[in-house]
């Protein structure tokens, strides 16, 4: 039997789980067999009693967005709206998986990653580049 896969079927939000015709044409045995699998794996989330999520998200600085609203459409979690009243984009920490898209396309360099900003990174490139440089010296 040939399955057919699409990127755009697989829902991009934890603890969502489709089966059946959502993914596509299939016949009642094969609904019933992929309801059954996200039936039982929902269970298996929710036994856990909590989910623990990672603390890699974006976050705005407000006093830096300049409202244009760029990084709302890259979203592909939904995670960012835009506050009309204070005319900046607002990032829901649940929602954001930390991919960091609107890190890199916020023209106004307002949304940062946390535990991913510069005073992190620049330190982690600077260790590497000692670290190879010290491979490199040991070698000649």
């Amino acid at each position: 039997k040939h399955i057919q896969s699409c990127d755009q079927l697989i829902p991009l939000t934890d603890g969502i789980f489709v089966a059946g015709t959502v993914q596509g044409p299939k016949d009642i045995p094969d609904t019933v067999a992929q309801a059954k699998a996200a039936a039982s794996s929902a269970a298996t989330l929710m036994a856990k009693g909590k989910v623990e999520i990672e603390p890699y998200f974006a976050k705005v600085l407000d006093f830096k967005c300049a409202g244009c609203k760029s990084c709302i459409s890259l979203c592909a979690y939904k995670a960012i709206t835009f506050n009309e009243y204070e005319r900046v984009a607002e990032i829901n920490e649940i929602l954001c998986k930390g991919c960091g898209t609107c890190v890199a396309a916020c023209p106004s360099r307002a949304i940062v990653q946390n535990h991913f900003g510069d005073a992190q990174i620049l330190p982690m490139i600077e260790s590497a580049i000692r670290k190879e440089s010290k491979a490199r010296g040991s070698e000649n």
